[in-house]
């Protein structure tokens, strides 16, 4: 008996359509390479999205993953402009000691 088979007799063993979905996925990837996971992944979220019971859980998967995505960018923007501030802020420091020491020899030799 095939998975068609067990599906119709309401047996949901699911080790039988795994094997199959991970043949696809390795043929696939075979044949294309690298995109063929990016092209997997789509064609899951999409059947996801489309059927009904799994769209609730398929979209905050989906809500999730672009949340920690923008929080990270966000996390390390502003790690870099604090580092920036503080490199502008060094410069800023030795432009003005320079300018003073400058400054106060320039009224010594007078």
């Amino acid at each position: 008996m095939n998975w068609i088979d067990r599906l119709r007799n309401w047996d949901y063993n699911l080790g039988d359509i795994l094997t199959w979905f991970i043949n696809i996925v390795e043929f696939h990837v075979q044949r294309i390479g690298w995109p063929a996971y990016v092209g997997i992944t789509v064609v899951i979220l999409i059947v996801g999205l489309a059927l009904p019971p799994t769209r609730q859980l398929t979209s905050g998967i989906i809500t999730g993953v672009f949340r920690t995505i923008l929080m990270y960018i966000q996390i390390v923007m502003s790690l870099i402009t604090v580092q920036l501030f503080g490199f502008l802020a060094r410069v800023v420091l030795s432009m003005f000691h320079r300018t003073r020491r400058w400054v106060a020899s320039m009224f010594a030799s007078r």
